[in-house]
């Protein structure tokens, strides 16, 4: 068990790493009054509610299971969620429990932010995905017909809780989606780990422990460096949005269905990739590896046909990165290396989605 923590300027974070680690014991230290909630959706209910609660055995426990997808992730779930707590009558005392993956991670953590002005948060995500990006970071967010993240808060956890164990349950889709926030780690600041990965290709894809356990704890650790420098958002951090330009407009062209995040990235980071040889000196040699990292973990790299490139351009419109209507994409200048480049015109990137397709 590894224990990892994210210092910001007004809490400290504690991250728990490891497998089959889930105990009553690192739950309870962050509890302060009698009332849990476990928010979860009604795949993880099935899988793991019943481990949960056994390790809280002692407190008053309520549960609300909501539907599982990512168009739940909207202002309607949230105030069913905020209506679930107001007719318990819960007050600030409350701790929430935040099982699941980055939907619910995300939808619940604003719900914490948000109800009372804010109550204790525990995380315990359960795909690849959350456990390597959402969860950590204290982003939270609901989507916007308009776009995806549009509204939230940034608000952090009490604690994070990753049980590694839980990735061998996780379908193999889900898994693979999750591996292109985990390359993107690499991309962006650990060249070593990015060369590491694909060399372990083949221990990843078939869920070994130990390489779960290392691309989990990686992952974690290279994220902490970017969010304990900028919490906010308003530098470095917005690296970690590499490949989410893109990605979050195909997301949203495609109504948030038919596509998971991490697909919809590995699409975005290889765009991002594209245009960083083109206009940022990338090299042959670095693009190649990105290609064949992830070709040989089965990710999509083309935009798919059926998406308008016009519908790919209104949605990159609400870029949450846009500052004074100009465009600002996160590129590498080298693999472990980023800039954010605000000089790339609307004709120039719709020009690059039509050479992009698949």
């Amino acid at each position: 068990m590894k224990k990892i923590k994210l210092v910001t300027k007004d809490k400290t974070i504690p991250v728990v790493i490891g497998s089959s680690i889930l105990r009553g014991s690192l739950i309870k230290k962050h509890i302060d009054g009698r009332d849990i909630v476990i928010i979860t959706n009604t795949t993880i209910k099935k899988l793991y509610l019943e481990k949960i609660l056994s390790c809280v055995k002692s407190y008053n426990v309520k549960i609300l299971s909501l539907p599982d997808g990512e168009r739940y992730k909207n202002a309607k779930t949230f105030m069913r969620i905020h209506d679930f707590l107001l007719s318990n009558n819960f007050d600030r005392n409350l701790s929430i429990i935040a099982l699941g993956g980055g939907v619910i991670g995300d939808l619940v953590g604003f719900v914490a932010s948000t109800f009372m002005r804010g109550v204790k948060l525990i995380h315990i995500p359960t795909t690849l995905l959350s456990q390597v990006d959402s969860s950590v970071g204290g982003k939270t967010a609901i989507n916007h017909i308009k776009g995806k993240n549009l509204i939230g808060t940034f608000y952090q956890p009490d604690c994070v809780i990753i049980d590694t164990s839980f990735l061998h349950t996780l379908p193999e889709k889900e898994y693979l989606s999750g591996l292109a926030e985990v390359i993107k780690y690499g991309m962006i600041g650990n060249s070593g780990f990015l060369k590491w990965i694909y060399k372990n290709a083949d221990s990843i894809l078939n869920r070994k422990d130990e390489s779960l356990e290392k691309i989990v704890t990686t992952s974690v650790k290279e994220k902490i460096k970017f969010v304990s420098k900028d919490e906010k958002e308003s530098n470095i951090r917005a690296h970690l949005n590499f490949g989410h330009t893109l990605g979050h407009a195909i997301e949203a062209s495609m109504s948030y269905k038919n596509i998971l995040h991490g697909q919809a990235i590995s699409i975005g980071m290889l765009f991002a990739s594209m245009i960083s040889v083109d206009k940022n000196n990338l090299s042959i040699k670095d693009f190649n590896l990105i290609l064949l990292t992830l070709e040989k973990l089965g990710l999509p790299y083309k935009v798919p046909k059926n998406i308008r490139t016009k519908s790919l351009m209104k949605h990159m419109s609400f870029d949450k990165k846009k500052l004074g209507k100009k465009n600002r994409f996160v590129l590498l200048s080298k693999l472990g290396q980023c800039v954010i480049d605000d000089t790339l015109s609307n004709k120039y990137l719709e020009e690059m989605v039509g050479v992009f397709r698949a």
